[in-house]
């Protein structure tokens, strides 16, 4: 890419902004089923981006694209057990707010870093102008804007999805997406159980999540194929694209990007729709929090905590782990007491994991998270808070 190619690039985040807006103010007719049943497959595409950008780290093979179907089952039946046994109380509403700022932070660091790459702006522009339109939208008109930007999201994907099939079909080989040419070491056991444990806290205390199931349990099982279909069609074309493995960062992995400024307009009609989808994935889990009943005010809060540690940017693995060791506490929890007793053994744990220079999905993690849920745990269900 060359500096001809930024006004193409701001052009498409704009028009992808106009989008969103325009999705959310078209009708004033309450959402249909089916607008909201694709805005919570929004909430389940942000594990798909979490899952995804740590598995092509160590190079995603087609065994790599299987287990990251079996991560989205992980969290969107973790959702659904998540409901069934839902703790109340003033600190476990923190805590879900907590889990909100964290994967807020964790989609506008994805944000930043994709549009980034595929334009020519700054990430940290991107970031501080998508968190403000998705919290404007949310603040105004909640699930609605959810439902209506996710909605719209969605629909959307068929763009990537042509253009990763196209890729693969017609400059790739299909043979290799099941045969790589390309050796890497694939999914590493304590990667693995590491991201099975974090989607597993994540998506049983996710309030995103929690704001898209409703009380429908037949939601999780229709958002899990929908999403399944579309991360497996983009998926496949890439492994055909690039030889069976996908594998960042890379040189081979940035020739799509770097090259996508070749067919006029293709580049600027890929980041509208980038910019559509991060602001309904944004939207997604401020929606989480603004279903709290916290009010305009802690939206606000939470909503600028996010932008903040996204801009500081302390890793998207970092933050999603952090969450997760947030998250177990809510899972262990039977009470209010044992909820703060485990934020403070989350804290404890972010700390430990950090000092020891152990803030990536391994073994260490998983064994953190457990050690989290089993202190919240065994703190009794009948006994009284601090300020009781």
């Amino acid at each position: 890419m060359n500096r001809e190619f930024l006004p193409e690039a701001v052009l498409g985040i704009t028009v992808g902004l106009l989008l969103a807006v325009v999705a959310v103010y078209r009708t004033t007719r309450p959402p249909s089923s089916g607008v909201l049943r694709r805005a919570g497959m929004i909430g389940l595409l942000v594990y798909a981006l979490i899952a995804a950008q740590a598995l092509v780290r160590q190079g995603m093979t087609w065994i790599g694209l299987l287990f990251l179907l079996v991560l989205l089952g992980v969290a969107a039946f973790a959702a659904l057990a998540g409901r069934s046994r839902s703790v109340a109380g003033p600190t476990a509403d923190w805590t879900r707010r907590l889990i909100g700022v964290g994967l807020t932070a964790a989609m506008l660091i994805a944000a930043g870093q994709t549009l980034s790459m595929v334009g020519i702006v700054d990430p940290r522009v991107v970031v501080v102008v998508i968190a403000g339109l998705a919290g404007l939208l949310v603040a105004q008109e909640a699930l609605v804007a959810r439902g209506r930007v996710g909605s719209l999201a969605m629909w959307l994907m068929i763009v990537p999805v042509l253009i990763s099939l196209a890729l693969g079909v017609l400059l790739g080989d299909p043979g290799q997406a099941v045969s790589p040419i390309i050796e890497v070491t694939g999914v590493q056991w304590a990667s693995a159980l590491g991201l099975i444990v974090a989607f597993l806290v994540l998506g049983w205390s996710d309030p995103g999540m929690a704001a898209a199931g409703g009380d429908s349990t037949g939601v999780p099982a229709r958002m899990l194929v929908g999403v399944g279909l579309v991360v497996l069609l983009i998926c496949t074309g890439l492994l055909m694209f690039f030889g069976g493995a996908v594998m960042a960062p890379s040189m081979q992995f940035f020739v799509v990007p770097a090259n996508i400024d070749a067919l006029p307009g293709l580049a600027g009609t890929l980041i509208a729709v980038l910019t559509v989808l991060f602001t309904a994935l944004v939207a997604s889990t401020l929606t989480g929090i603004r279903r709290l009943d916290g009010g305009i005010r802690w939206l606000v809060i939470c909503g600028i905590a996010a932008v903040v540690l996204a801009l500081i940017d302390p890793g998207l693995d970092w933050v999603v782990i952090a969450t997760s060791l947030v998250a177990a506490a809510l899972l262990g929890s039977r009470g209010e007491r044992g909820t703060q007793i485990g934020l403070a053994a989350a804290i404890i744990g972010v700390a430990t994991l950090t000092w020891t220079g152990h803030m990536t999905f391994g073994w260490q993690s998983a064994l953190a998270a457990g050690v989290v849920a089993a202190v919240a745990a065994v703190v009794p269900a009948s006994m009284p808070s601090a300020s009781g």
